[in-house]
């Protein structure tokens, strides 16, 4: 198999949200963020940058998965994602790795994204790809990419195909944050979007406009 310099999007979308309803009564993936569910405005973002973008969702919301599914991505049921994101990452990646053997398909980058950012401008994911495809070939595999706005680092990472096994063996809630980070280069954006999570009602409330 030859190298393709292609990537594809994970949108993790299997947490639980307790921050923003203790009680559990309310999912924040598909509270209102200016007419769309926070998790669609999130994958919106992500489909408009790249050609295929994976949802991984928790078997206890339903819901969740249909909206993705209605706004384009492919949905993974994540039935390890009570054990936290590493566990819904390694599951998602997997899955991934194996269609991709099965058809004879080069690995991707992979482009990791929470689902509940949904002000992530399309032109940072372009910016995270167009970075990585710059390497030189030797560079690419061990990338580890993710933008910066004001000197902070925001969302998503992109990591090249190499990282596909690594990620796999994730395990419990960390992710992939202490793997990656000291290879983890940063590209400026203009985008305060990449730094806006929305973990409590208030930070809902405080949502900006949508990039243009």
């Amino acid at each position: 198999m030859t190298e393709a310099l292609e990537a594809v999007g994970i949108l993790l979308a299997a947490g639980r949200g307790t921050r923003f309803s203790p009680d559990g009564t309310r999912n924040k993936l598909l509270a209102d963020a200016g007419g769309q569910p926070v998790c669609v405005a999130a994958a919106a973002s992500m489909l408009a940058a790249l050609p295929e973008v994976a949802a991984a969702t928790s078997p206890r919301t339903p819901e969740v998965a249909q909206a993705l599914r209605a706004a384009g991505c492919a949905v993974l049921v994540c039935e390890r994602s009570e054990g936290g994101m590493g566990c819904t990452l390694a599951q998602a990646v997997g899955a991934l790795k194996a269609a991709r053997l099965a058809a004879r398909r080069p690995l991707p980058a992979w482009c990791v994204m929470p689902a509940d950012m949904p002000r992530v401008a399309p032109a940072t994911i372009a910016a995270l790809l167009a970075a990585w495809r710059g390497l030189a070939p030797a560079g690419r595999g061990l990338a580890a990419i993710a933008p910066a706005h004001d000197g902070a680092r925001g969302h998503p990472v992109l990591l090249g195909p190499d990282w596909t096994d690594a990620l796999c063996g994730l395990d419990g809630d960390a992710g992939a944050r202490a793997l990656i980070a000291p290879h983890l280069r940063l590209v400026a954006v203009d985008d305060p979007g990449c730094l806006y999570d929305v973990d409590t009602p208030e930070a809902l409330a405080g949502l900006p406009p949508a990039a243009r």
